[in-house]
């Protein structure tokens, strides 16, 4: 019975270094861009879906400024 609470002893001793061990003091800092626009690719494509009120004209991310927007970029081969 005592080797089997040594065992589990040393089971915890090691998870417990190891868990203080991966713990840093130095948070990580995040630098955000300085703007909005400078976050953005900047690119166009023309709008081919044709039930899109933008249907037939170019499109970038910068009309979307200030909205939530999503791009897909398929390949099909």
């Amino acid at each position: 019975m005592t080797r089997i609470r040594l065992l589990i002893l040393l089971i915890v001793l090691v998870l417990t270094s190891l868990l203080v061990a991966g713990c840093k003091d130095d948070p990580v800092t995040i630098t955000p861009p300085t703007a909005a626009a400078d976050a953005l690719p900047d690119f166009s494509d023309l709008d081919v879906n044709p039930t899109s009120a933008t249907s037939g004209s170019l499109v970038s991310p910068r009309d979307y400024l200030g909205q939530v927007s999503a791009w897909y970029f398929g390949h099909a081969t």
